[in-house]
């Protein structure tokens, strides 16, 4: 009887082990509201990344960030309806490209320890040369 319960124990630590962190982690639902791409020079790439806003005063003090890149861009990102009192905004930025349009897949958006963290891939560039830089823009609620 005792080494069916150290079988079981020991069965039951190796399967706990084998778990990857990202298994365990737990999953947000989220919404694309927006997708486009960025084109301008490549003087000042923004880099490839996801940022969680929280406020809207931490999205104003962003869009800077774009505005230096795509002015006309940041301007109608300005003017995006959102309800930060119950959600959350997540950009996701992919990698500067010669060449467009590569295209942004969210794998998992999860908590992990507090935080929201999203997992993407990104399709690379096409064969039409333009500077571009693809992102999503995501509506997550609140995880507390």
């Amino acid at each position: 009887m005792p080494s069916k319960n150290i079988i079981a124990f020991l069965c039951s630590i190796f399967l706990l082990i084998s778990c990857s962190k990202k298994e365990i982690d737990n999953q947000i639902s989220y919404e694309i509201i927006d997708q486009s791409t960025l084109s301008y020079s490549d003087e000042n790439k923004i880099p490839k990344q996801f940022k969680v806003f929280e406020s809207e005063n931490e999205w104003m003090d962003f869009l800077p960030v774009i505005e230096r890149v795509n002015p006309d861009q940041a301007e109608s990102l300005r003017n995006l309806k959102f309800d930060f009192t119950s959600n959350n905004l997540i950009f996701v930025i992919g990698e500067f490209y010669n060449y467009c349009c590569s295209e942004i897949t969210i794998d998992k958006v999860y908590e992990n320890d507090g935080k929201i963290m999203v997992d993407f891939k990104e399709s690379g560039p096409g064969s039409a040369t333009a500077l571009s830089q693809a992102y999503l823009i995501l509506k997550s609620q609140k995880i507390r």
